[in-house]
Formats: C-alpha cells, sequence, structure tokens
C-alpha cells in the first residue's frame, strides 16, 4: 500500500549558533527548552530536505499541488510501478482509472514543471507520460508527477479487501456505488496508494503532500477521518503525521501483513 518511507534525518553537521539558541541552565523550564529543541531540529530538517531536493533535481523545485484527474492515468500508474517494488503491492491501472473516474476529488498529486530540453540526459519515470503545461509553449514544457495519493470513501473506520476492490462492471453502473469500492456514503477516506518517485526519496515530496492531502480532507467537511494499511516498518512513518495505529488488519490484499492506520480528523483548523 505504500512505498519505503523518506528519510528525512537530521545532516550530520554542527548546528547553526542561531538553531540552538536556547537557554539550557537550571533556572530554565525544562519543557521549554525541549519544545525549542525540538523545533529548531525541525527547523534544520526542513532546511536539510530543502537543499536536497535542490540537489537531486536538475530544474527548480516549484512544487504544484492539485487533484489528479483520468488525464494523468499513465503518470499515476508509471509512478506506481516505480515506487513499488512488489508487483503485489500495486494498483492496478483499472484500479486507478476507477477511483480517478468515480472520486478524483480523493486524489491529489504533486508536480512540477520541466522543460525536457534542459534535463541533459537526466531522467525519471513519469517525464513520458507527463502532459504539457501549455499547448502554445514553445519550450515544451511538461508538468511531471513526483507523488500522489489516489484514495476512496469507505463505511468503516479501517479498510477491508472489499473496500480495495472494484465493481467489475462499474463502468455501466454510472457512478452508483455497489458493495465494493468507493462509498459516496463513507465517512472515512482510504488511502489505497501513496506514491514518492523514488530519485527523490529523502527530500521531503512524501511529507509535503501527506500534510496537504490531511489539511485538504480536513477543510472539507466531508470526511471524519484518513486510513491507510502499511507494513511494521513503515508504522513510524505514519505516527509523525498524527496517524494512530490500531493494531493488526484482516485485510489479506497483497500477501497481507498490514497494519490498520487511522488519523481522525479535528473539524477544525490544523
Amino acid at each position: 500500500m505504500s512505498p519505503p518511507p523518506e528519510h528525512d534525518q537530521d545532516a550530520r553537521r554542527p548546528a547553526d549558533h542561531n538553531d540552538n539558541a536556547v537557554d539550557d541552565t537550571d533556572e530554565a523550564d525544562g519543557e521549554f527548552v525541549m519544545l525549542q529543541k525540538t523545533l529548531s531540529q525541525k527547523k534544520r530538517a526542513a532546511k536539510d530536505s530543502e537543499s536536497r531536493i535542490h540537489k537531486v533535481l536538475p530544474f527548480a523545485f516549484s512544487p504544484n499541488i492539485r487533484p489528479l484527474s483520468v488525464s494523468d492515468l499513465d503518470s499515476v500508474v508509471a509512478l506506481e510501478n516505480a515506487a513499488f517494488h512488489d508487483p503485489a503491492h500495486r494498483a492496478s491501472p483499472e484500479k486507478f482509472r476507477y477511483r480517478l473516474t468515480t472520486c478524483p476529488e480523493l486524489s491529489l498529486g504533486l508536480f512540477c514543471t520541466v522543460v525536457p530540453d534542459q534535463l541533459k540526459g537526466w531522467e525519471i519515470e513519469t517525464l513520458s507520460t507527463a502532459n504539457p503545461v501549455e499547448t502554445d509553449r514553445s519550450n515544451k514544457a511538461v508538468s511531471v508527477l513526483l507523488a500522489h495519493i489516489v484514495a476512496t470513501r469507505c463505511c468503516g473506520e479501517t479498510i477491508t479487501d472489499r473496500d480495495m476492490e472494484i465493481p467489475k462492471n462499474w463502468r455501466e453502473l454510472g457512478g452508483r456505488c455497489t458493495d465494493v469500492g468507493h462509498q459516496e456514503q463513507g465517512r472515512t477516506v482510504g488511502i489505497h496508494s501513496l506514491a514518492v518517485i523514488p530519485k527523490v526519496h529523502g527530500c521531503g515530496v512524501g511529507k509535503m503532500l501527506v500534510k496537504a492531502y490531511l489539511q485538504q480532507m480536513n477543510n472539507s467537511g466531508t470526511a471524519d477521518r484518513v486510513a491507510l494499511l502499511c507494513q511494521d516498518y513503515l508504522v513510524s512513518y505514519y505516527e509523525q503525521f498524527g496517524f494512530k495505529n490500531l493494531g493488526p488488519s484482516e485485510a489479506e490484499y497483497g500477501g497481507g501483513g498490514w497494519n490498520n492506520m487511522v488519523f481522525e480528523l479535528p473539524g477544525e483548523e490544523m
């Protein structure tokens, strides 16, 4: 369900003096000191991530986060295949087509504008499937997908195998729901795919997209929670965003071994 986390660890370098300008004497309040140190560490981590993304990409990183549509299908499939090494954990092109047709408002992509002639041999898996930014641009700039989140609505608190299925005749249903797949009346948003292009792992791209997605779902007022499934080694990654581990999932998709992760939307400004 989810690719390896981005290891956004602090770089091993001397701390900037201003970042650690904290009174660490016995008279200082311990909790305040710890809070300031935590904020300083987060600030340095953000700077490190920004520095890494500019070193990795041969073009300016100006992310555009927007909802996905069926027109993005080829890029979504290419990204899924690049991010998930185990084919059993990939969603099929047909599932993506169903989800991007039935409930595109629940999906989000992070794109970057790229001029192909300026890449100088640098390759990325979603470049060949990228759509033109504007059809009449002389430099032939395209919008390249770097990360995506694809989801549907569920009726339960956690994701089940039936939630991950799609109706066999979904094209004939005209958007009507059945007992599998997207449930329009559901108050749980179930993330089926969170994928990041491998070349930008560790650059904070996934974190940027997850935070934007949770904010968007919360502001919409149409859901109570966001749920996903992940393997054991990813539990701590999602916990940093506020997801709670509700224990092992009964889902057998991709061989099983999943954990139920749930983020309760506060319904107020995050």
